[in-house]
């Protein structure tokens, strides 16, 4: 895979979806808390593949977020973006600020997040075309799914968090933040911080890739200059191109280490 190939998943925001290369459909996926929903891609030739989760930002799945998950089946992987929003309904507007989506947010326990990505890696490991080795990649809110992931589904073969967040005061709902995790995080992962994320402090990441490091770990872990929050969603302002390619291009290059 060459830099300039790895360009197109990360750039020209909707035209993945349109590829006449990929089929897509939106399936249910069948869990222990009940059915959930999502879009499955998938490369129209090939088999004996491997498989990608795209977990989606705080705002759902989005077309965006569908995007990238056709995306990764452009790359050559089935690609499986569910909707773990879908029992609660559509999230709040963010129009009047981001309190009440943050709110919804933690209205949703970890258990069972973790529990209906466990049964999405589940579902893409059983089809007729996998290879089953299967992998996650998450954004924002996604991003801290794939760090618990990491420690908590342990048939996952590699995880990649784009800017989660690492700490976190404890709930009833989030009982444990991912860095209070990290002596059970077993599978492979990468991460991509923004250098200049307000809610995200780089010791934070500093802090989760030396705690990593003394527990035998091997992570990869990316804090780019000039980079904020959301810097892959190439539908908002906060879209930093030059970051999101490169991170792509370690992204694919991590899922074919682990995957292929």
């Amino acid at each position: 895979m060459n830099e300039e190939s790895s360009n197109l998943y990360s750039v020209r925001p909707g035209f993945a979806a349109n590829s006449s290369d990929i089929s897509r459909e939106m399936i249910e996926i069948d869990t222990p808390n009940g059915k959930i929903s999502g879009l499955l891609a998938q490369p129209k030739s090939g088999s004996n593949r491997g498989s990608v989760i795209v977990i989606h930002e705080i705002f759902g799945l989005t077309e965006h977020i569908q995007d990238v998950a056709c995306r990764f089946a452009l790359a050559g992987y089935n690609a499986l973006a569910p909707n773990l929003f879908c029992r609660g309904g559509d999230p709040p507007s963010i129009a009047g600020g981001f309190g009440p989506l943050m709110e919804y947010a933690r209205s949703i326990p970890d258990s069972q997040v973790i529990s209906d990505v466990a049964s999405c890696a589940d579902y893409l490991n059983n089809l007729e075309t996998s290879n089953r080795k299967t992998g996650a990649v998450g954004f924002c809110w996604g991003g801290r799914v794939c760090l618990l992931a990491a420690a908590q589904i342990p048939h996952l073969c590699a995880s990649v968090a784009y800017y989660g967040r690492i700490k976190g005061e404890a709930s009833e709902n989030q009982p444990k933040a991912p860095l209070d995790l990290v002596a059970s995080m077993t599978v492979p992962l990468m991460g991509h911080f923004g250098e200049i994320d307000g809610g995200i402090p780089v010791k934070d990441v500093e802090e989760l890739k030396q705690k990593l490091t003394e527990e035998g770990r091997s992570p990869e872990i990316y804090i780019y200059p000039e980079a904020g929050h959301a810097f892959n969603n190439d539908t908002r302002e906060t879209f930093n191109e030059t970051t999101a390619n490169l991170a792509m291009t370690r992204t694919l290059q991590w899922f074919e280490k682990y995957l292929v």
